[in-house]
């Protein structure tokens, strides 16, 4: 007889917490899948892909003397900026303005967006998925840092202000110390008509974040006595950045979903089950367990899996002797995704997820 359930196990290390300035990205692009249109269910098992190469593009830094200016953009160097809110967006009218040198000492992070969209488009055109995966996972690199107020503005360390080091409070401590409040459902993909006008618009759009995110640093240092190093100081800067840096991941999953979806119609949706992609092994279509997150984990993680089908879930935690020590999921569930919080103290995790299938002809084999 067939077995009629699919077990996947991934072993999950939780370390004391050390902050790490990955973090953002990899639960951005961890959670970019969610927001995938139902015609590209086969492309969530690329979560563990994009999130373990979330940071491809910053170790690239030290050997690749281009990279560093795809990662930002100091968009209030440019006077029309200041004055319209906008800039001239094509990159060859701009340079042909202020010179090649100024545009790429300012950075050319919305560019480089574009560049490396045109790139996956290619690639899923040749239906090179194993490249075109990691080409999505430097995209959303990018896009992260379109998302971080401080990488869109000269002041990015607020040596202006008087505030040096707050880019790293910020984006890495800050993000490191609450990583495990950071929970959103991002929006679903939309196909984009215009991509180059949608990307500038939501830089336009998220550059109002840098005055909010300099003022809860002063406030946050001034109530903390003046220190901008404490337990106190980051609280109070959680407290006052936390709401609209949870927006901000959020709009971050679900435009390089966006952008992902964009590139894989314009290229004439290419099937990737026809091809040899690096993927979950033996991971069912109808069924998939998302890389939990944060990884590592104190004490809390999230653990995110989606059905195409109506299945029985449970979701199980087991310790290294195979002990059952939390059913978080025991239930019948229609198709989506779920996430599914467990908080721990144990060092050592082994997690289940056992799905029973419901089905109108013959029933699979997954195991």
């Amino acid at each position: 007889m067939k077995n009629k359930y699919t077990t996947l196990l991934l072993v999950i290390v939780s370390l004391l917490f050390v902050g790490w300035g990955a973090v953002g990205h990899k639960i951005i692009n961890t959670k970019t899948v969610i927001s995938f249109p139902a015609q590209m269910n086969q492309f969530v098992s690329w979560s563990s892909i994009l999130a373990q190469h979330a940071s491809d593009a910053d170790n690239r830094k030290d050997s690749d003397p281009n990279e560093s200016p795809k990662h930002f953009i100091d968009i209030d160097e440019y006077p029309e900026f200041n004055s319209t809110h906008t800039i001239p967006q094509d990159y060859n009218s701009l340079t042909a303005k202020y010179g090649s040198a100024f545009v790429v000492d300012n950075g050319i992070l919305p560019w480089a967006i574009i560049a490396t969209f045109d790139s996956l488009k290619a690639q899923f055109s040749r239906k090179n998925f194993s490249k075109a995966q990691l080409t999505a996972a430097d995209l959303g690199h990018y896009v992260g840092d379109s998302h971080m107020p401080l990488h869109i503005t000269k002041n990015y360390n607020g040596q202006f202000t008087g505030q040096s080091g707050v880019h790293s409070r910020y984006e890495t401590t800050m993000i490191g110390n609450y990583q495990n409040l950071i929970q959103y459902t991002p929006d679903s993909a939309k196909y984009l008509t215009n991509v180059r006008d949608f990307v500038f618009s939501y830089i336009y759009e998220n550059y109002k974040y840098v005055d909010s995110v300099l003022s809860a640093d002063k406030s946050a240092k001034s109530f903390a006595g003046g220190s901008t190093s404490s337990n106190v100081y980051y609280q109070k800067l959680w407290e006052l950045t936390g709401n609209f840096t949870i927006r901000l991941f959020s709009e971050a999953s679900s435009r390089l979903a966006s952008l992902i979806y964009t590139a894989w119609m314009d290229a004439g949706s290419p099937d990737p089950s026809a091809t040899n992609v690096t993927s979950i092994k033996d991971l069912p279509l109808n069924f998939a367990l998302y890389q939990n997150y944060p990884n590592p984990f104190n004490p809390e993680t999230v653990i995110g899996y989606w059905l195409s089908v109506k299945s029985r879930v449970r979701l199980s935690v087991f310790d290294l002797l195979g002990r059952e020590v939390a059913l978080l999921v025991d239930k019948e569930q229609e198709p989506g995704n779920y996430n599914s919080q467990f908080s721990i103290t144990f060092r050592y995790l082994f997690l289940s997820i056992k799905s029973r299938q419901f089905y109108s002809n013959e029933e699979n084999d997954f195991t």
